[in-house]
């Protein structure tokens, strides 16, 4: 059974575990000493990764087969894994090897002197150097902290920057001041909705469109509704702004009421359901929060696909770092609206299973809790 090195932004690792877990559910998804590199064990196609790559939030580059290396060893066993590898697993056209650090830099290890030396044994199996426009990349990843370094063929760029960023919200025509970060918003949706063939992305209250757009820029099928027609409107311009309107499709309706708003063709079609709700003066209807998502998500179980998944982003009161790891199931949070126990339930009740629970840290005074549920099929 192959095994990859996935190599994650730093912003959010605990949330980029997940979705790359999400992206590449035939891979078994393991946990390195290094916070930003996960082994992917399984046989996966290369097809299927660099689609994962090119859409996910949080993962700058897969390595193939990746040779893994531990400062425990000399540094020369690397070289000769390394040249081992070049061997097995050989490429045609033209090659660059390429590194990046994690976390510093690494003490008694020269980056630059084991490209030159990898870059040697490329040339000595004949491989064309071209350092601009290589066919090929062959990537190492020195992560200091933990005194691991992976090397393989990649799959991504490497870069730090996942370019999402170009589209955050101030950029675009229509905006509101708690328009969320496009890079949560893309992780949502990849979260929730899974690998791009899998079905499409359903926005359940869409506002100024930022799932919408992200999920129609990462190449999937997407919808968003709204109760509000100035929103979809809004919206809208921002679909045509990101020349994204011929993947997306936004209605104007009401989030619990899908079998009313959704075209036919569209039910049992969704795979992925995100929601962040509106709340305080930026809500509209005459639920309370709780009783306003528990009605969703009951609407959304009667609309979804097979093995759909559902994210909803909640308001909670500070809770601090926690960029790591996910909570844990007895870790006790204080929405800004309703109780825990009382959200929990809905989900239970409606037909969907908790599967994680993550916290992003706002400012001093707010914090999002990032839920992932699974539906729960009824007989």
């Amino acid at each position: 059974m192959a095994s990859h090195v996935a190599s994650l932004r730093g912003w959010h690792t605990a949330l980029a575990r997940a979705e790359i877990a999400s992206l590449l559910p035939s891979a078994v998804v393991n946990r390195l000493p290094a916070r930003r590199l996960v082994l992917l064990d399984g046989d996966v196609s290369p097809e299927h990764m660099l689609e994962a790559v090119n859409c996910s939030s949080g993962c700058q580059a897969l390595l193939t087969h990746a040779v893994l290396w531990s400062n425990e060893q000399p540094i020369d066993s690397l070289l000769e894994q390394m040249s081992d590898y070049i061997q097995t697993h050989t490429r045609t056209g033209s090659v660059a090897v390429r590194s990046w650090k994690h976390e510093g830099k690494m003490e008694g290890v020269s980056a630059r002197e084991l490209m030159r030396k990898i870059g040697g044994m490329l040339s000595e199996q004949g491989y064309q150097i071209d350092l601009e426009q290589p066919d090929h990349r062959l990537g190492m990843v020195l992560d200091a902290k933990a005194g691991i370094i992976a090397c393989g063929w990649m799959i991504g760029t490497g870069d730090e920057s996942d370019g999402i960023s170009a589209r955050r919200a101030t950029d675009r025509p229509f905006f509101k001041p708690v328009s969320l970060d496009p890079r949560l918003a893309r992780l949502a949706v990849n979260l929730a909705s899974g690998p791009l063939q899998k079905g499409v992305t359903l926005d359940l209250m869409t506002g100024t469109g930022g799932f919408v757009l992200e999920a129609a820029v990462s190449g999937r099928e997407a919808y968003g509704i709204d109760l509000d027609a100035e929103m979809i409107e809004g919206a809208q311009r921002n679909l045509d702004w990101a020349e994204q309107a011929n993947r997306a499709s936004l209605l104007l309706g009401d989030a619990t009421r899908l079998l009313d708003v959704l075209p036919a063709d569209a039910i049992h079609r969704i795979s992925g359901f995100v929601l962040d709700p509106p709340y305080g003066r930026n809500s509209q209807g005459t639920l309370e929060p709780t009783a306003l998502i528990r009605a969703v998500l009951e609407s959304s179980h009667s609309v979804a696909g097979e093995n759909a998944h559902f994210v909803l982003i909640v308001p909670i009161h500070p809770f601090g770092e926690h960029a790591e790891e996910a909570l844990s199931e007895d870790a006790a949070v204080e929405l800004l609206h309703g109780q825990w126990d009382e959200l929990q339930a809905c989900f239970e009740q409606t037909g969907w299973r908790l599967l994680g629970r993550w916290v992003e840290h706002v400012h001093a005074s707010l914090g999002r809790l990032i839920l992932h549920a699974a539906i729960v099929p009824r007989d």
